[in-house]
């Protein structure tokens, strides 16, 4: 794994390959696991942790992320057949000490994102955009249009479509995305529901539902497309400058960072001229 230490030495989608918030967060639940996680985050709030600055040091907190996730997922695996290989064989002697070692390997990893982002694979994370540029990936005909650079370097991949400048523009613009992607899984289902069904009354109720739907999901393309120039129908990268990464913290822990934050505050010099304000 490769960490660039950008501070000392300069560096969470379906259609798209957005990097977008909650690395670390939990898969969804239900029933009384689903109330049992409701509650839980209930007792959280966000609390600021640090802020990564850069298209770089963006890029590299997310493949950083990415191979912490991928280790984890590694040492499930080993784990698994570890416990499934004979008792004192030479397969589950092997095994252990490839798990130790990726057990060690993500330790390590885990550490050195802490001491650097303030982040740990144990807990549970909110990545916020503020400041981001969204790329459409250019098809095979596209970029063979593209006349001949005079340098020699090879045609672009990507084309800016959008920037988006502050923390509210990169969340309605995420809101826009998710929406779209849940309206084409529920028309994708409700096709596949539609092609089964036999009854004719049953049948006609359906189609007028499915016809219903595409065409919400259509008016929604239409309307992202003019405001993002994104379309559901195309491939886009999102590239991040700046965002902020916030911890999902327990009630104590959030009392203590406003208490240290507010200590910061009170020590901080003053913008005061000195003078006495006058009384009201």
């Amino acid at each position: 794994m490769r960490f660039a230490n950008f501070i000392l030495a300069s560096a969470v989608c379906a259609v798209p390959t957005f990097a977008w918030a909650t690395p670390g967060a939990s898969t969804p639940q239900s029933g009384a696991a689903a109330d049992a996680a409701a509650a839980v985050a209930a007792q959280t709030s966000l609390v600021k942790i640090s802020t990564i600055e850069g298209k770089a040091a963006n890029d590299e907190f997310t493949r950083n992320v990415q191979v912490l996730q991928a280790e984890r997922q590694e040492i499930v695996k080993l784990n698994t057949s570890t416990n499934e290989a004979a008792a004192g064989s030479d397969a589950r002697k092997a095994l252990q000490t490839q798990l130790d070692a990726a057990v060690a390997r993500l330790d390590a990893d885990n550490k050195t994102m802490a001491k650097t982002y303030g982040y740990s694979i144990l807990r549970n994370y909110v990545r916020i955009p503020e400041v981001s540029e969204i790329y459409i990936v250019l098809t095979e005909e596209e970029i063979a249009k593209q006349p001949a650079s005079k340098d020699g370097t090879a045609p672009a991949k990507t084309l800016k479509v959008a920037t988006l400048n502050d923390a509210q523009g990169n969340q309605s613009f995420q809101t826009t995305v998710q929406n779209l992607q849940t309206m084409r899984q529920q028309a994708a289902a409700m096709k596949a529901t539609l092609d089964a069904t036999t009854d004719s009354k049953d049948k006609a109720y359906q189609q007028g539902q499915f016809d219903l739907l595409l065409k919400q999901l259509n008016e929604a393309n239409t309307l992202a497309t003019k405001t993002y120039a994104f379309n559901l129908n195309r491939q886009y990268v999102m590239s991040i400058d700046k965002s902020t990464l916030y911890i999902a913290a327990t009630p104590e822990e959030a009392a203590a960072a406003k208490k240290d934050e507010d200590m910061k505050a009170a020590a901080a010099p003053s913008n005061s001229t000195g003078k006495t304000a006058a009384p009201r």
